[in-house]
């Protein structure tokens, strides 16, 4: 599966123009490196709101570093664990 991202805004016109010339979505999503479904919920998107930029959410954001901190914690604590990260 291709890493996880976000399309631009220029991405999703693209993807539009693509998808109203007849390629498949399939396709697509392999010239844009996304899930297959990412152009599937913009093309509906597309047909219900006329719209391709993302939706307005409320909120703050979700934040990233609190998986990343408890993982690397996690990480470290294995590592001293086994004795690797002893200091003799």
């Amino acid at each position: 599966m291709p890493p996880l991202r976000k399309l631009s805004d220029l991405d999703r016109g693209r993807a539009i123009g693509w998808l109203q010339d007849g390629v498949a979505a399939r396709q697509v999503a392999q010239r844009l490196a996304v899930a297959p479904s990412v152009i599937i919920r913009l093309k509906q998107r597309f047909h219900a709101t006329g719209r391709v930029q993302e939706r307005q959410r409320s909120g703050r954001p979700r934040s990233r570093h609190h998986t990343k901190r408890g993982s690397l914690h996690s990480e470290a604590g294995h590592a001293t664990k086994n004795g690797y990260g002893k200091q003799h």
